[in-house]
């Protein structure tokens, strides 16, 4: 089980521990790697994640304010992975007692009614079928004012979300393939089919996806 903590962190299971907001790379990819076999991400800042039943665990770095060192823990992504949305999660992922991925999004928004955190963002954000994706992030992120505000933030989040994956049809073009799936594409490290790169952001894993076609990575059919 995984207990998210708004404002502290998300605690591990099997022993392996709480990831806390605020420290450093290596002290979150320890506890990470008490989990499961982690890995890092090629990411701006740092990234790692790792799998424990059905549920992919990524750590992220917060954004950069411009001081000087590598950024704390920012968010923990909790995300269910290839699991269909219209069926519930098999690892419990908690928030005041309620399993995120365990009953449809309507019940955990009406169970949880005004204790949503603000700290808290989930996937599909239309509260249609089962949570398949949800990040705690250390603080709440500001809310843009205005339907064009929003808009231009979340197109401004995309851009650098995307240009932090830049390297995988750039500097490290040669060390990926697209792996067929679902009538997608999911980006594998060449050579090790299960080391699945997932991209929790709709808009981002397209764009990302249409660029590494558009740079000729390799395309891996879906195994029968």
């Amino acid at each position: 089980m995984f207990e998210l903590l708004p404002g502290a962190g998300v605690v591990l299971p099997g022993h392996a521990g709480t990831l806390r907001f605020g420290t450093g790379e290596r002290t979150a990819a320890e506890a990470l790697a008490r989990l499961a076999q982690a890995r890092p991400l090629p990411e701006a800042a740092w990234a790692h994640t790792a799998r424990w039943g059905d549920v992919e665990v990524t750590v992220r770095a917060a954004r950069a304010t411009g001081g000087a060192g590598r950024p704390p823990l920012g968010s923990v992504v909790l995300s269910r992975g290839k699991t269909a949305p219209d069926t519930a999660g098999g690892t419990p992922v908690v928030l005041a007692g309620i399993d995120l991925f365990g009953h449809p999004a309507a019940e955990v928004r009406e169970a949880l009614g005004g204790h949503w955190p603000a700290e808290l963002a989930v996937r599909p954000a239309d509260g249609h079928g089962h949570l398949t994706s949800v990040t705690l992030h250390a603080t709440a992120p500001p809310a843009p004012a205005g339907r064009r505000a929003r808009a231009a933030a979340e197109a401004a989040e995309t851009a650098r979300a995307v240009a932090e994956l830049e390297p995988l049809w750039t500097t490290e073009l040669d060390q990926w393939q697209l792996l067929e799936a679902g009538g997608g594409h999911l980006p594998c490290r060449r050579g090790e089919p299960q080391t699945v790169l997932m991209i929790c952001h709709e808009a981002v894993a397209r764009q990302v996806t249409a660029a590494m076609l558009a740079a000729g990575v390799e395309v891996v059919p879906a195994q029968p």
